[in-house]
């Protein structure tokens, strides 16, 4: 299912994203509403650490100017969040844009979820690749999250696992 993401618009993705067909990066974080980045770590890997953002509050009323808005709550990393790290081998490129930065003609961008990925864009084609390295699919994918849009230009396999949550064993 293709849906507007709220998140996305041209001061948070590159220009080519806007008119290139993004589809969607199946992961295990398929049933997790809100995404968030942890971490976002390079060198001689990138990795990327995503986080299911969850109910951190209870419920109560906020009251908006003359608005109240019941069933409210905060969402952050909690101790049953699950953590998901996605390391790209080199070569890569990385991307990362905070979401409040705004660009002076912003626009949506239909991505197939908030991980999206596409084999053909303007990004992958300016930058030339190395044809000695191993075989290498470059691949663009768009990661938009609560907090940032986080773009990758990467490998068409990196590894996904999912990770501890140090904040379950605290609370042990």
């Amino acid at each position: 299912m293709l849906e507007k993401c709220r998140l996305c618009n041209s001061s948070e993705m590159s220009e080519d994203a806007a008119s290139t067909t993004f589809r969607k990066f199946e992961g295990p974080w398929g049933d997790t509403e809100v995404l968030g980045c942890r971490d976002l770590l390079y060198g001689d890997r990138l990795i990327l650490d995503l986080f299911e953002y969850q109910q951190s509050s209870p419920d109560e009323e906020v009251k908006i100017g003359e608005e109240v808005f019941s069933d409210s709550h905060l969402i952050g990393l909690t101790e049953s969040s699950r953590i998901w790290r996605i390391t790209f081998d080199r070569p890569f490129a990385v991307r990362v844009r905070d979401r409040h930065i705004r660009g002076k003609e912003p626009r949506n961008v239909t991505l197939a979820g908030p991980c999206s990925f596409t084999e053909d864009s303007d990004w992958i084609r300016e930058v030339e690749f190395d044809p000695s390295s191993r075989p290498f699919t470059p691949t663009h994918y768009i990661f938009a999250l609560v907090d940032d849009a986080i773009e990758i230009l990467g490998d068409d396999r990196p590894t996904v696992e999912e990770i501890p949550n140090e904040l379950a064993a605290e609370g042990s």
